[in-house]
């Protein structure tokens, strides 16, 4: 939820801006509807195309059928109707309203992008941890209408949305130095921009009693997790749900529960104070690149956080914690055990973690202005070039 306590900064001019994504679950749907608010209340106006994530198993298998075979057929005869057919699954959607933002719902957003902008008439397009195929095909209908695009880079995934048939965004945005980094070794130009973490909403002075592991699943180190707490029965460990387990998840979850008595697992609730109110560490086990917002607001309440020695991570981190090799099952367990005996190293921990969680660079307000202000590059820019193409025609 939103912090309802920050103020509105005047802006030059209301920008529409419609934001397009393939999830708005976890850290990267919060962070999309905390910096919309952010911008919403700089005066601009914003709507987000979404991918609902509801079971909609037919229309998705269909359109993976169909987006495969218009690529086959393309120059067969009865590629037209292939296409056609292509664009069906996902054209009905619904609206609705969270948090104050208007969202429009499909499993299929790239199907429903063309009625949308014509409804809407947004200035500037964001993707937003976007799956490659529907940026690509937002990026193009882009083109075809001189829409200005930003591409906000949030996960390592991102990276393949460049190169290839896919024409660059007239801007790139990623929330690290280490995407931004990336992004750049492609020899493309990329502004570094927070996520905007509304650390307020998840304010609390934790008891400090429990290990907490946010969204345990496989690519967030859950298996090392269940090392960890069998070498070390004595301390209390936490699952917490993010992203809404699968069936799958969840059983090998529950199997595992049956056998370490030291781990419970919280099924996914809105976010507040209750997240970290018991937590004494994050551990964020990670085998991928990220930069997740809870290490932020882990440290916003001084609780240090011990994650994987990746570029993402080591900076988000900073001096707020301690890094370990993602394989390094005894270091992770000599790192906790000294986080829950050395009581001295420990209160050190805590106050670097409050200094780094409060850093300059990650206040919204900071944050959401910086973002702003590249949206009205792009705009602008669009701006210049159509009138520089009109002047030439005279």
């Amino acid at each position: 939820m939103p912090n309802p306590n920050f103020e509105a900064t005047p802006y030059p001019f209301a920008v529409r801006l419609l934001f397009v994504s393939s999830t708005s679950v976890g850290g990267s749907g919060r962070s999309q509807r905390e910096l919309a608010a952010r911008l919403v209340a700089r005066g601009n106006e914003v709507v987000f195309l979404i991918d609902d994530e509801l079971p909609a198993p037919r229309r998705r298998w269909l359109y993976e059928q169909l987006s495969d075979l218009s690529v086959r057929f393309d120059c067969w005869p009865g590629g037209g109707v292939v296409r056609w057919m292509e664009r069906l699954p996902g054209r009905r959607t619904r609206t609705e309203s969270v948090e104050g933002l208007r969202r429009i719902l499909t499993p299929v957003p790239e199907n429903a992008f063309e009625e949308v902008i014509e409804s809407f008439k947004p200035d500037v397009v964001v993707g937003n941890s976007l799956v490659r195929l529907s940026w690509k095909k937002v990026r193009r209908s882009c083109a075809e209408h001189s829409l200005p695009t930003v591409l906000y880079v949030r996960e390592a995934s991102s990276l393949n949305h460049f190169g290839g048939d896919i024409e660059p965004p007239d801007r790139i945005v990623a929330n690290s130095g280490s995407l931004a980094g990336d992004v750049e070794a492609l020899g493309l130009t990329c502004a570094m921009v927070p996520s905007v973490i509304e650390v307020g909403v998840t304010q609390v002075e934790s008891t400090r009693r429990v290990a907490l592991v946010i969204n345990p699943i496989e690519s967030h180190g859950i298996d090392l997790v269940w090392q960890v707490a069998e070498r070390l029965p004595e301390v209390s460990i936490v699952l917490q749900e993010s992203w809404p387990l699968d069936a799958a998840d969840l059983g090998r979850i529950y199997r595992h529960l049956h056998y370490a008595g030291n781990v419970v697992l919280r099924r996914a609730a809105r976010p507040g104070p209750r997240l970290y109110g018991d937590a004494r560490v994050l551990l964020v086990p990670h085998r991928i690149d990220n930069r997740p917002r809870v290490i932020a607001e882990a440290q916003a309440n001084g609780i240090p956080v011990v994650a994987s020695m990746t570029p993402g991570l080591a900076e988000a981190v900073g001096n707020g914690g301690v890094l370990v090799g993602a394989e390094d099952l005894d270091g992770w367990c000599e790192v906790i055990q000294r986080l829950w005996s050395d009581e001295l190293e420990y209160e050190n921990l805590v106050e670097c973690a409050r200094d780094h969680g409060s850093r300059p660079e990650l206040d919204p307000g900071a944050v959401a202005e910086r973002f702003e202000g590249i949206l009205l590059e792009a705009v602008e820019a669009l701006r210049e070039r159509e009138a520089d193409s009109a002047a030439r025609c005279i």
